[in-house]
Protein backbone atom coordinates (compact mmCIF):
# COMPACT_ATOMS: atom_id res chain seq x y z
CA UNK A 1 0.00 0.00 0.00
CA UNK A 2 1.09 3.55 -0.36
CA UNK A 3 -0.99 5.75 2.50
CA UNK A 4 -0.64 5.51 1.99
CA UNK A 5 2.20 5.98 2.45
CA UNK A 6 0.49 5.29 1.54
CA UNK A 7 3.06 7.49 3.52
CA UNK A 8 1.72 4.09 -0.28
CA UNK A 9 0.92 7.15 2.53
CA UNK A 10 1.25 7.56 -0.75
CA UNK A 11 2.56 4.47 3.61
CA UNK A 12 2.12 6.60 2.05
CA UNK A 13 0.89 7.11 4.86
CA UNK A 14 -2.55 9.79 4.50
CA UNK A 15 -7.28 12.25 7.29
CA UNK A 16 -7.68 14.09 10.27
CA UNK A 17 -7.39 17.67 11.62
CA UNK A 18 -10.73 19.65 11.74
CA UNK A 19 -10.55 22.50 8.82
CA UNK A 20 -12.30 25.79 9.24
CA UNK A 21 -12.50 29.17 7.33
CA UNK A 22 -11.16 31.05 10.28
CA UNK A 23 -8.68 28.38 12.42
CA UNK A 24 -7.64 24.80 11.36
CA UNK A 25 -6.97 22.62 14.39
CA UNK A 26 -5.20 19.43 15.00
CA UNK A 27 -7.50 16.80 17.00
CA UNK A 28 -6.21 17.46 20.43
CA UNK A 29 -5.50 20.60 20.23
CA UNK A 30 -7.07 23.68 22.07
CA UNK A 31 -7.46 26.95 20.10
CA UNK A 32 -6.62 30.10 21.92
CA UNK A 33 -7.40 33.37 20.34
CA UNK A 34 -6.21 36.42 21.65
CA UNK A 35 -4.81 39.99 19.98
CA UNK A 36 -1.54 39.69 18.78
CA UNK A 37 2.00 42.10 19.75
CA UNK A 38 3.70 42.81 16.75
CA UNK A 39 7.19 41.84 17.71
CA UNK A 40 8.77 39.46 19.54
CA UNK A 41 8.18 38.09 23.13
CA UNK A 42 4.98 36.52 24.54
CA UNK A 43 2.08 37.04 21.82
CA UNK A 44 -0.77 38.96 23.53
CA UNK A 45 -2.30 37.26 26.20
CA UNK A 46 -2.26 33.91 25.17
CA UNK A 47 1.65 33.60 26.34
CA UNK A 48 2.96 32.23 23.54
CA UNK A 49 6.60 33.55 23.19
CA UNK A 50 7.68 34.34 19.54
CA UNK A 51 11.56 34.02 18.58
CA UNK A 52 13.39 36.97 17.72
CA UNK A 53 14.11 35.55 14.68
CA UNK A 54 11.66 33.29 13.81
CA UNK A 55 13.56 29.82 12.08
CA UNK A 56 11.53 26.70 10.31
CA UNK A 57 11.21 23.17 12.58
CA UNK A 58 14.09 21.39 12.35
CA UNK A 59 13.67 18.76 9.25
CA UNK A 60 10.62 20.86 7.52
CA UNK A 61 10.71 20.66 3.94
CA UNK A 62 8.43 23.00 1.85
CA UNK A 63 6.83 21.21 -1.13
CA UNK A 64 5.97 23.96 -3.08
CA UNK A 65 2.61 24.26 -4.73
CA UNK A 66 -0.13 21.34 -4.69
CA UNK A 67 -0.35 20.56 -8.51
CA UNK A 68 -3.67 19.66 -9.75
CA UNK A 69 -5.84 20.64 -6.68
CA UNK A 70 -9.01 20.36 -6.69
CA UNK A 71 -9.33 23.54 -4.32
CA UNK A 72 -10.59 27.23 -5.31
CA UNK A 73 -7.39 28.23 -3.96
CA UNK A 74 -3.91 27.32 -4.72
CA UNK A 75 -2.45 25.02 -1.73
CA UNK A 76 1.06 24.36 -0.31
CA UNK A 77 2.50 21.58 1.20
CA UNK A 78 4.70 21.45 4.09
CA UNK A 79 6.63 18.35 5.26
CA UNK A 80 7.45 17.78 9.18
CA UNK A 81 10.39 15.84 10.16
CA UNK A 82 8.25 12.89 11.29
CA UNK A 83 6.76 12.88 7.99
CA UNK A 84 3.02 14.66 9.00
CA UNK A 85 2.55 16.67 5.91
CA UNK A 86 0.87 20.29 6.32
CA UNK A 87 -1.68 22.45 4.15
CA UNK A 88 -1.21 25.95 3.58
CA UNK A 89 -2.44 29.15 2.27
CA UNK A 90 0.07 30.89 -0.04
CA UNK A 91 0.56 33.49 2.62
CA UNK A 92 1.70 31.05 5.47
CA UNK A 93 3.89 29.53 2.79
CA UNK A 94 5.55 32.62 1.99
CA UNK A 95 6.22 33.39 6.02
CA UNK A 96 7.48 29.72 6.46
CA UNK A 97 10.17 30.49 3.19
CA UNK A 98 10.79 33.57 4.64
CA UNK A 99 11.33 32.37 8.32
CA UNK A 100 15.03 30.83 7.76
CA UNK A 101 16.37 32.66 11.30
CA UNK A 102 18.00 35.61 9.36
CA UNK A 103 15.01 37.56 9.59
CA UNK A 104 13.06 39.13 12.01
CA UNK A 105 8.85 39.15 11.98
CA UNK A 106 9.41 42.64 10.29
CA UNK A 107 11.58 41.54 7.33
CA UNK A 108 9.28 38.52 7.07
CA UNK A 109 6.30 40.41 6.69
CA UNK A 110 8.04 42.69 4.32
CA UNK A 111 9.03 39.10 2.13
CA UNK A 112 5.66 37.67 2.58
CA UNK A 113 4.18 40.62 1.12
CA UNK A 114 6.11 41.35 -1.60
CA UNK A 115 5.75 37.40 -2.88
CA UNK A 116 1.75 37.49 -2.53
CA UNK A 117 1.41 41.13 -3.47
CA UNK A 118 -0.17 42.53 -0.88
CA UNK A 119 -0.09 44.56 2.55
CA UNK A 120 0.90 42.71 5.33
CA UNK A 121 2.10 43.94 8.41
CA UNK A 122 4.68 43.15 11.53
CA UNK A 123 1.08 42.22 13.95
CA UNK A 124 -0.60 39.81 11.18
CA UNK A 125 2.94 37.81 10.81
CA UNK A 126 3.07 37.95 14.51
CA UNK A 127 -0.63 36.40 15.27
CA UNK A 128 0.23 33.90 11.80
CA UNK A 129 3.16 32.43 13.73
CA UNK A 130 1.75 31.80 17.45
CA UNK A 131 -1.50 30.64 16.56
CA UNK A 132 -1.26 29.05 12.96
CA UNK A 133 2.30 27.67 12.42
CA UNK A 134 4.02 27.36 15.89
CA UNK A 135 0.92 25.24 17.19
CA UNK A 136 1.18 22.55 13.85
CA UNK A 137 4.92 22.05 14.78
CA UNK A 138 5.84 24.51 11.99
CA UNK A 139 8.63 26.76 13.62
CA UNK A 140 11.36 26.22 15.99
CA UNK A 141 9.78 26.92 19.57
CA UNK A 142 12.48 29.87 21.40
CA UNK A 143 11.84 27.19 24.65
CA UNK A 144 13.71 24.27 22.02
CA UNK A 145 10.25 22.07 22.49
CA UNK A 146 8.16 22.48 19.19
CA UNK A 147 4.74 21.14 19.39
CA UNK A 148 4.42 18.09 16.89
CA UNK A 149 0.68 17.51 16.72
CA UNK A 150 -0.58 14.74 14.26
CA UNK A 151 -3.54 14.16 12.60
CA UNK A 152 -5.09 10.98 13.65
CA UNK A 153 -7.89 8.22 11.92
CA UNK A 154 -9.13 5.24 12.32
CA UNK A 155 -8.37 3.73 8.89
CA UNK A 156 -4.48 4.61 9.01
CA UNK A 157 -2.26 1.98 9.56
CA UNK A 158 -0.72 1.41 13.19
CA UNK A 159 2.20 -0.05 15.03
CA UNK A 160 4.59 0.99 11.82
CA UNK A 161 7.76 -0.88 12.06
CA UNK A 162 10.96 -0.16 9.13
CA UNK A 163 12.15 -2.56 7.07
CA UNK A 164 14.39 -0.54 4.96
CA UNK A 165 15.78 2.92 5.73
CA UNK A 166 15.90 5.33 3.63
CA UNK A 167 19.04 5.45 1.77
CA UNK A 168 18.65 1.86 0.48
CA UNK A 169 14.71 2.30 -0.63
CA UNK A 170 16.71 5.33 -2.52
CA UNK A 171 19.08 3.39 -4.19
CA UNK A 172 17.42 0.03 -4.79
CA UNK A 173 14.54 2.76 -6.61
CA UNK A 174 17.27 3.96 -8.56
CA UNK A 175 17.93 0.33 -10.22
CA UNK A 176 14.23 -0.21 -10.79
CA UNK A 177 13.48 3.37 -11.96
CA UNK A 178 14.22 2.14 -15.67
CA UNK A 179 11.22 -0.07 -15.62
CA UNK A 180 8.77 2.80 -15.96
CA UNK A 181 10.25 3.90 -19.21
CA UNK A 182 7.81 3.71 -22.12
CA UNK A 183 9.94 0.84 -24.15
CA UNK A 184 10.04 -1.08 -20.59
CA UNK A 185 6.58 -0.66 -19.88
CA UNK A 186 4.92 -1.85 -23.09
CA UNK A 187 7.23 -4.93 -23.17
CA UNK A 188 6.76 -6.12 -20.05
CA UNK A 189 2.88 -5.47 -20.09
CA UNK A 190 3.26 -7.23 -23.15
CA UNK A 191 4.71 -10.17 -21.66
CA UNK A 192 2.05 -10.54 -19.11
CA UNK A 193 -0.64 -10.87 -21.12
CA UNK A 194 1.00 -13.56 -23.00
CA UNK A 195 1.79 -15.41 -20.35
CA UNK A 196 -1.33 -15.19 -18.63
CA UNK A 197 -3.43 -16.86 -21.70
CA UNK A 198 -0.64 -19.50 -21.72
CA UNK A 199 -0.58 -20.12 -17.91
CA UNK A 200 -4.65 -19.81 -17.52
CA UNK A 201 -4.96 -21.40 -20.29
CA UNK A 202 -3.76 -24.55 -20.01
CA UNK A 203 -3.12 -25.06 -16.59
CA UNK A 204 -6.02 -25.67 -13.98
CA UNK A 205 -6.00 -22.90 -10.37
CA UNK A 206 -8.02 -25.77 -8.80
CA UNK A 207 -5.79 -28.74 -9.24
CA UNK A 208 -2.69 -26.06 -8.42
CA UNK A 209 -4.76 -24.79 -5.39
CA UNK A 210 -5.45 -28.44 -4.43
CA UNK A 211 -2.11 -29.75 -4.54
CA UNK A 212 -0.64 -26.73 -2.74
CA UNK A 213 -2.96 -27.20 0.05
CA UNK A 214 -2.10 -31.14 0.83
CA UNK A 215 1.34 -30.32 0.71
CA UNK A 216 3.38 -28.77 3.69
CA UNK A 217 6.13 -27.51 1.79
CA UNK A 218 4.16 -26.22 -0.88
CA UNK A 219 2.19 -23.57 1.51
CA UNK A 220 5.36 -22.69 2.90
CA UNK A 221 6.39 -22.06 -0.44
CA UNK A 222 3.39 -20.20 -1.22
CA UNK A 223 3.47 -17.78 1.91
CA UNK A 224 7.02 -16.96 0.96
CA UNK A 225 6.65 -16.09 -2.52
CA UNK A 226 3.42 -13.49 -1.56
CA UNK A 227 5.73 -12.08 0.76
CA UNK A 228 8.42 -11.22 -1.58
CA UNK A 229 5.53 -10.21 -3.70
CA UNK A 230 4.50 -7.61 -1.14
CA UNK A 231 7.62 -6.47 -0.79
CA UNK A 232 8.17 -6.39 -4.84
CA UNK A 233 4.75 -4.09 -4.89
CA UNK A 234 6.27 -1.94 -2.49
CA UNK A 235 9.23 -1.21 -4.76
CA UNK A 236 7.05 -0.39 -7.50
CA UNK A 237 6.12 2.96 -5.23
CA UNK A 238 9.01 3.86 -4.58
CA UNK A 239 10.78 2.95 -8.53
CA UNK A 240 7.91 4.98 -9.19
CA UNK A 241 8.44 8.12 -6.96
CA UNK A 242 11.59 8.20 -8.04
CA UNK A 243 11.39 8.23 -11.70
CA UNK A 244 9.11 11.46 -11.16
CA UNK A 245 11.88 13.22 -9.47
CA UNK A 246 10.98 12.91 -6.03
CA UNK A 247 12.36 10.46 -3.25
CA UNK A 248 10.98 8.01 -1.43
CA UNK A 249 11.44 7.56 1.77
CA UNK A 250 11.45 3.89 4.69
CA UNK A 251 9.56 1.13 3.41
CA UNK A 252 7.98 -0.94 6.30
CA UNK A 253 5.51 -2.73 7.98
CA UNK A 254 1.96 -2.43 9.98
CA UNK A 255 -0.99 -3.12 10.99
CA UNK A 256 -3.66 -2.34 8.97
CA UNK A 257 -7.43 -2.94 9.54
CA UNK A 258 -7.08 -6.92 10.67
CA UNK A 259 -3.84 -7.50 8.29
CA UNK A 260 -0.35 -6.76 8.54
CA UNK A 261 0.85 -4.68 5.61
CA UNK A 262 3.55 -3.48 4.11
CA UNK A 263 3.84 0.41 3.07
CA UNK A 264 6.48 2.94 1.20
CA UNK A 265 6.66 6.06 2.21
CA UNK A 266 6.31 8.14 -0.92
CA UNK A 267 5.01 11.52 0.99
CA UNK A 268 7.60 13.41 -1.38
CA UNK A 269 5.46 12.58 -4.21
CA UNK A 270 3.08 15.34 -3.36
CA UNK A 271 5.24 17.63 -4.75
CA UNK A 272 5.35 15.91 -8.65
CA UNK A 273 2.32 17.06 -10.82
CA UNK A 274 -0.34 14.85 -11.10
CA UNK A 275 0.48 12.24 -13.41
CA UNK A 276 3.18 11.75 -11.20
CA UNK A 277 1.75 11.16 -8.75
CA UNK A 278 -0.87 8.72 -10.22
CA UNK A 279 2.36 6.76 -11.89
CA UNK A 280 3.13 6.84 -7.88
CA UNK A 281 0.31 5.24 -7.17
CA UNK A 282 -0.17 2.77 -9.83
CA UNK A 283 3.81 1.63 -9.61
CA UNK A 284 2.73 -1.20 -7.07
CA UNK A 285 0.19 -2.86 -9.19
CA UNK A 286 2.31 -2.78 -12.05
CA UNK A 287 5.64 -4.24 -10.54
CA UNK A 288 2.56 -7.12 -9.21
CA UNK A 289 2.16 -7.61 -13.22
CA UNK A 290 6.26 -7.36 -13.35
CA UNK A 291 6.30 -10.24 -10.41
CA UNK A 292 3.39 -12.22 -11.97
CA UNK A 293 5.55 -12.03 -14.86
CA UNK A 294 8.43 -13.66 -13.03
CA UNK A 295 6.21 -16.28 -11.52
CA UNK A 296 4.74 -17.47 -15.05
CA UNK A 297 8.66 -18.00 -16.60
CA UNK A 298 9.29 -19.77 -13.37
CA UNK A 299 6.68 -22.23 -13.74
CA UNK A 300 7.88 -22.84 -17.34
CA UNK A 301 10.72 -23.98 -16.53
CA UNK A 302 10.36 -26.09 -13.16
CA UNK A 303 6.61 -27.03 -13.44
CA UNK A 304 5.57 -26.19 -10.10
CA UNK A 305 1.87 -26.38 -9.21
CA UNK A 306 2.65 -24.16 -6.37
CA UNK A 307 3.77 -21.01 -9.08
CA UNK A 308 0.10 -21.61 -10.46
CA UNK A 309 -1.59 -20.55 -7.16
CA UNK A 310 1.47 -17.65 -6.40
CA UNK A 311 0.19 -16.50 -9.87
CA UNK A 312 -2.70 -16.38 -9.03
CA UNK A 313 -3.03 -14.61 -5.36
CA UNK A 314 -0.72 -11.52 -7.05
CA UNK A 315 -3.36 -10.87 -9.35
CA UNK A 316 -5.53 -10.94 -6.52
CA UNK A 317 -3.72 -8.71 -4.68
CA UNK A 318 -3.28 -6.42 -7.74
CA UNK A 319 -7.10 -5.89 -7.69
CA UNK A 320 -7.75 -5.48 -4.01
CA UNK A 321 -5.56 -2.69 -4.20
CA UNK A 322 -7.74 -1.02 -6.25
CA UNK A 323 -10.11 -0.95 -3.49
CA UNK A 324 -10.76 3.15 -3.30
CA UNK A 325 -12.35 2.99 0.45
CA UNK A 326 -9.79 1.84 2.03
CA UNK A 327 -6.01 3.63 2.32
CA UNK A 328 -4.37 1.36 -0.46
CA UNK A 329 -3.65 2.02 -3.88
CA UNK A 330 -7.16 2.73 -5.32
CA UNK A 331 -7.88 5.74 -2.33
CA UNK A 332 -4.76 7.71 -3.58
CA UNK A 333 -5.59 6.91 -7.20
CA UNK A 334 -9.08 8.72 -6.10
CA UNK A 335 -7.56 10.96 -4.09
CA UNK A 336 -4.94 12.44 -7.10
CA UNK A 337 -7.43 12.35 -9.76
CA UNK A 338 -9.81 14.66 -7.44
CA UNK A 339 -6.88 16.53 -6.54
CA UNK A 340 -8.14 16.45 -2.65
CA UNK A 341 -5.51 14.75 -0.45
CA UNK A 342 -7.83 14.12 2.54
CA UNK A 343 -10.57 12.52 1.07
CA UNK A 344 -11.74 10.72 4.27
CA UNK A 345 -11.91 14.13 6.34
CA UNK A 346 -14.13 16.09 4.05
CA UNK A 347 -16.07 12.53 3.90
CA UNK A 348 -18.70 13.55 6.50
CA UNK A 349 -19.01 17.24 5.25
CA UNK A 350 -19.76 15.38 2.11
CA UNK A 351 -22.80 12.96 2.93
CA UNK A 352 -23.89 15.85 4.64
CA UNK A 353 -23.97 18.36 2.08
CA UNK A 354 -25.56 15.96 0.03
CA UNK A 355 -28.12 14.71 2.62
CA UNK A 356 -28.93 18.66 2.75
CA UNK A 357 -29.69 19.19 -1.38
CA UNK A 358 -31.98 16.19 -0.89
CA UNK A 359 -33.81 17.94 1.92
CA UNK A 360 -34.09 20.92 -0.14
CA UNK A 361 -35.45 19.18 -2.85
CA UNK A 362 -38.62 18.69 -0.73
CA UNK A 363 -41.10 21.64 -0.99
CA UNK A 364 -42.39 22.23 2.47
CA UNK A 365 -38.99 22.24 3.74
CA UNK A 366 -37.28 23.90 1.08
CA UNK A 367 -38.28 27.53 2.43
CA UNK A 368 -37.01 26.89 6.22
CA UNK A 369 -33.99 25.70 4.67
CA UNK A 370 -33.20 28.41 2.53
CA UNK A 371 -34.39 31.22 5.25
CA UNK A 372 -31.61 29.30 7.31
CA UNK A 373 -29.03 30.65 4.97
CA UNK A 374 -25.87 28.80 3.42
CA UNK A 375 -25.05 26.27 5.90
CA UNK A 376 -22.07 24.29 3.42
CA UNK A 377 -19.21 22.64 5.44
CA UNK A 378 -16.24 24.91 4.56
CA UNK A 379 -14.26 22.17 3.95
CA UNK A 380 -16.76 21.29 0.93
CA UNK A 381 -17.52 25.22 0.08
CA UNK A 382 -13.46 25.73 -0.56
CA UNK A 383 -13.37 23.20 -3.53
CA UNK A 384 -14.19 23.72 -7.19
CA UNK A 385 -17.58 22.35 -8.60
CA UNK A 386 -15.77 19.42 -10.05
CA UNK A 387 -14.02 18.71 -6.95
CA UNK A 388 -17.31 18.77 -4.61
CA UNK A 389 -19.34 16.28 -7.61
CA UNK A 390 -16.28 13.76 -7.25
CA UNK A 391 -15.78 14.06 -3.30
CA UNK A 392 -19.32 13.73 -2.98
CA UNK A 393 -19.76 10.84 -5.29
CA UNK A 394 -16.96 9.08 -3.71
CA UNK A 395 -17.90 9.41 -0.40
CA UNK A 396 -21.79 8.67 -0.83
CA UNK A 397 -20.18 4.97 -1.60
CA UNK A 398 -17.49 4.94 0.89
CA UNK A 399 -19.53 5.83 3.90
CA UNK A 400 -22.09 2.89 3.72
CA UNK A 401 -19.51 0.59 2.74
CA UNK A 402 -16.98 1.49 6.04
CA UNK A 403 -20.15 1.91 8.19
CA UNK A 404 -21.60 -1.83 7.18
CA UNK A 405 -18.31 -3.20 7.65
CA UNK A 406 -17.62 -1.88 10.86
CA UNK A 407 -20.80 -2.76 12.46
CA UNK A 408 -20.28 -6.58 11.35
CA UNK A 409 -17.09 -6.18 12.80
CA UNK A 410 -18.53 -5.29 16.38
CA UNK A 411 -21.32 -8.07 15.86
CA UNK A 412 -18.98 -10.69 14.60
CA UNK A 413 -16.45 -10.17 16.88
CA UNK A 414 -17.83 -11.97 19.28
CA UNK A 415 -18.49 -15.69 17.62
CA UNK A 416 -15.21 -15.21 15.74
CA UNK A 417 -12.64 -14.72 18.54
CA UNK A 418 -13.95 -17.60 20.11
CA UNK A 419 -13.80 -20.14 17.15
CA UNK A 420 -10.59 -18.51 15.86
CA UNK A 421 -9.04 -19.40 19.39
CA UNK A 422 -10.37 -23.06 18.81
CA UNK A 423 -8.58 -23.69 15.63
CA UNK A 424 -5.31 -22.07 16.68
CA UNK A 425 -5.32 -24.77 19.72
CA UNK A 426 -5.92 -27.24 16.61
CA UNK A 427 -3.27 -26.26 14.21
CA UNK A 428 -0.85 -25.73 17.33
CA UNK A 429 -1.99 -29.54 18.30
CA UNK A 430 -0.72 -30.61 14.95
CA UNK A 431 2.82 -28.46 14.56
CA UNK A 432 3.17 -29.62 18.06
CA UNK A 433 2.63 -33.61 16.88
CA UNK A 434 4.70 -33.01 13.58
CA UNK A 435 7.59 -31.65 15.79
CA UNK A 436 7.37 -34.49 17.96
CA UNK A 437 7.40 -37.16 15.56
CA UNK A 438 10.49 -35.22 13.41
CA UNK A 439 8.95 -33.73 10.11
CA UNK A 440 10.11 -30.58 10.20
CA UNK A 441 8.76 -29.31 7.62
CA UNK A 442 5.05 -30.14 8.82
CA UNK A 443 5.79 -28.49 11.96
CA UNK A 444 6.94 -25.61 10.44
CA UNK A 445 3.86 -25.42 8.33
CA UNK A 446 1.69 -26.01 10.81
CA UNK A 447 3.39 -22.94 12.73
CA UNK A 448 2.88 -20.50 9.41
CA UNK A 449 -0.75 -21.67 9.45
CA UNK A 450 -1.51 -21.05 12.98
CA UNK A 451 0.02 -17.65 12.50
CA UNK A 452 -2.74 -17.48 9.40
CA UNK A 453 -5.18 -18.13 11.30
CA UNK A 454 -4.73 -16.23 14.60
CA UNK A 455 -3.82 -13.05 12.50
CA UNK A 456 -7.57 -11.81 11.53
CA UNK A 457 -8.99 -12.30 14.87
CA UNK A 458 -5.98 -10.81 16.76
CA UNK A 459 -6.45 -7.60 13.86
CA UNK A 460 -10.27 -7.68 15.01
CA UNK A 461 -9.34 -6.58 18.12
CA UNK A 462 -6.90 -4.28 17.69
CA UNK A 463 -9.22 -2.35 15.19
CA UNK A 464 -11.96 -2.85 18.01
CA UNK A 465 -9.87 -1.34 20.42
CA UNK A 466 -8.59 1.53 18.54
CA UNK A 467 -12.34 2.13 17.32
CA UNK A 468 -12.93 2.51 21.78
CA UNK A 469 -10.60 4.49 22.21
CA UNK A 470 -11.83 6.83 18.95
CA UNK A 471 -15.38 6.73 20.44
CA UNK A 472 -13.85 7.40 24.22
CA UNK A 473 -12.40 10.78 22.48
CA UNK A 474 -15.21 11.64 20.94
CA UNK A 475 -17.66 11.64 24.02
CA UNK A 476 -14.89 13.00 25.84
CA UNK A 477 -14.64 16.15 23.50
CA UNK A 478 -18.57 16.29 22.94
CA UNK A 479 -18.33 17.09 26.51
CA UNK A 480 -15.42 19.38 26.48
CA UNK A 481 -17.44 21.62 24.20
CA UNK A 482 -20.20 21.51 26.41
CA UNK A 483 -18.54 23.26 29.28
CA UNK A 484 -18.37 26.62 29.33
CA UNK A 485 -15.33 28.69 27.70
CA UNK A 486 -14.05 31.96 28.57
CA UNK A 487 -13.19 34.58 26.05
CA UNK A 488 -14.43 34.51 22.28
CA UNK A 489 -12.56 34.28 18.89
CA UNK A 490 -10.62 37.22 17.81
CA UNK A 491 -13.00 39.65 15.37
CA UNK A 492 -11.01 39.41 11.40
CA UNK A 493 -10.56 42.98 12.00
CA UNK A 494 -8.16 42.70 14.71
CA UNK A 495 -5.99 40.87 12.33
CA UNK A 496 -5.04 43.20 9.72
CA UNK A 497 -5.10 43.05 5.75
CA UNK A 498 -3.17 40.19 5.18
CA UNK A 499 -4.02 37.77 8.41
CA UNK A 500 -7.93 38.24 7.35
CA UNK A 501 -7.22 37.18 3.84
CA UNK A 502 -5.35 34.33 4.92
CA UNK A 503 -7.72 33.47 7.17
CA UNK A 504 -10.94 34.47 6.42
CA UNK A 505 -10.70 33.96 2.84
CA UNK A 506 -9.15 30.02 2.92
CA UNK A 507 -12.55 28.20 3.10
CA UNK A 508 -11.46 24.66 2.55
CA UNK A 509 -8.17 24.70 3.00
CA UNK A 510 -7.85 26.58 6.23
CA UNK A 511 -5.19 28.87 7.91
CA UNK A 512 -3.10 25.51 8.14
CA UNK A 513 -3.99 22.15 7.74
CA UNK A 514 -2.24 18.32 8.97
CA UNK A 515 -2.65 15.84 7.00
CA UNK A 516 -1.61 12.12 6.79
CA UNK A 517 1.31 10.95 5.37
CA UNK A 518 1.59 9.30 1.60
CA UNK A 519 2.31 5.56 2.32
Amino acid sequence: MTEPACPRTPARQAPGPTRQSQVALVPGQKQHDASVGAGPGPAGSSGVELPARPTRADGLALLGEFAGSGLARPVFLARRADGQVVALTELLARVLEAADGSRDVAAIAEHAGERCARQVSGADIAYLLAHRLMPLGLIAAPTGVTPTPRARSLLQLGGRRTLLPAPAVYRLSGVFAVLFRPAAMAILLGGLLAGDLWLFGRHSTRDSAAAVLATPWMILALVGVTLVSALFHECGHAAACRYGGARPGVIGVGMYLVWPAFFTDVTDSYRLRRWGRLRTDLGGIYFNGIFALLVVGAFAVTRAEVLVTAAVLVHLDAFRQLAPFVRLDGYYIVSDLVGVPDLFDRMGPAVRSALRAAALAVPFRRRARQSAGPTQDPRMAGLTRRAQLMVTAWALCAAPVIFVNLVMLVIYAPFVVPRTASAVRGEFGQASRALASGDLISALAGAVSTLLVAMPAAGMLYLLLRLGRRVVGVAVALLSRLRPAGGGPIPDDDLGTGATEAVGAASGVGAANAALPRE
